[in-house]
């Protein structure tokens, strides 16, 4: 196994250690603020950046070109907007539900290898960076999914009347509502840049299918961020919209890299 694979083999298993180590801290009742979980998240962090470095290396450019380089890239930027939109939205526990999907992600990019690229022309920094602020905003996208999960276990929750050790650590559910209108918003911004470059490119729609997707994604988070910010839906609609809403660009990470 390359030296590039092995760095993100640990990855994984950090962050599996980080919910195994959450879980039992939460079973246990003895959850302080989730520190060795944020040292876990950070050391599996540190590594996928170190694959993400040594595949470029590999395949001499920036490795978002196959569908495992790709679900890498978007789990690469989900625990990096973890990081920077976690503490700003107070979503203490927003790790715990992170790993899961990142470790999801490594896993299915390992079940599809790691070939070599073909040969290719000169690269445009223009067309990377449309690609990687695309992906990131399927990373914000990701990140909405997994706080509309924790708006509707907290709802469980409140209608259930189990107040516990993982109700108390969860955020008040009216600021996991706003979080995932400004994470929605986010990635929408970050989309509607990308496809700004494609525009700035002259990328032909018709021939450039992940140009296609990337504006379809855009229209289906468009009409949602519209009917949140006109409170057209509840909260709870909302937090199913964020959750639902993510199917679409997962799906078609699929579609474009096989077409």
């Amino acid at each position: 196994m390359p030296s590039s694979q092995q760095l993100l083999l640990a990855a994984t298993l950090l962050f599996v250690s980080a919910v195994v180590q959450a879980l039992l801290a939460l079973k246990a009742g003895a959850w302080r603020q989730g520190r060795a979980q944020f040292v876990l998240m950070a050391l599996g962090f540190a590594l996928q950046t170190g694959f993400i470095y040594l595949r470029g290396e590999e395949v001499r450019q920036c490795p978002i070109r196959s569908l495992p380089d790709i679900l890498v890239f978007i789990a690469w930027s989900i625990v990096l907007l973890y990081f920077l939109v976690g503490p700003a939205f107070r979503l203490s526990l927003l790790g715990v539900f992170t790993a899961p999907l990142v470790t999801l992600m490594q896993g299915m990019a390992f079940g599809n290898g790691f070939a070599p690229y073909p040969p290719k022309g000169p690269i445009n920094a223009l067309v990377e960076l449309h690609i990687a602020l695309a992906l990131i905003s399927y990373a914000a996208f990701a990140l909405a999914c997994i706080t509309g999960v924790m708006y509707l276990i907290q709802e469980r929750l409140l209608k259930r009347h189990q107040i516990g050790g993982l109700f108390y650590q969860l955020p008040p559910i009216q600021g996991l509502a706003q979080a995932i209108q400004r994470l929605v918003r986010l990635g929408l911004l970050l989309l509607s840049i990308a496809l700004g470059i494609s525009f700035a490119l002259h990328l032909p729609m018709t021939k450039t299918g992940h140009v296609v997707f990337a504006w379809t994604v855009w229209g289906l988070y468009a009409v949602i961020s519209f009917l949140m910010w006109k409170h057209f839906t509840s909260p709870r609609r909302t937090a199913w919209l964020a959750v639902v809403g993510f199917i679409l660009p997962f799906i078609s990470l699929w579609i474009v890299t096989h077409a």
